[in-house]
């Protein structure tokens, strides 16, 4: 049986990779607000991990120069209106929302950002 090859040059390799970076990027993205909606993660922890994620797409997309969001989406039949939501505020739901935990000093911080 013959070997089939995914890339035929390394950028090639490393496009593919990085488009799967993105998958699971935006995949973890939907299941921490999946979480998160439903109180199984803290708000701090949650607030953590959204930015990260959120940082990581930003990255990430950057390097890849990949199409809108909704067209990687649909191209790769991947299905997360959550995290299609998050990505298009920015920030995460604590801060867009206001978190009861008091830490509304940093607020202003995240809001000037977007």
């Amino acid at each position: 049986m013959d070997e089939v090859r995914l890339y035929n040059s390394t950028a090639e390799r490393e496009t593919y990779e990085n488009m799967a970076a993105l998958y699971a990027i935006v995949t973890s993205l939907e299941y921490l607000e999946r979480a998160f909606a439903r109180d199984s993660v803290s708000a701090s922890e949650y607030t953590a991990e959204c930015n990260k994620l959120l940082l990581q797409h930003k990255s990430v997309s950057q390097m890849i120069g990949h199409e809108d969001l909704k067209t990687f989406s649909s191209k790769y039949r991947l299905n997360c209106p959550a995290a299609s939501r998050r990505l298009e505020v920015g920030i995460p739901s604590t801060i867009e929302h206001g978190n009861s935990s008091g830490s509304s000093g940093n607020n202003a911080k995240y809001v000037a950002k977007t």
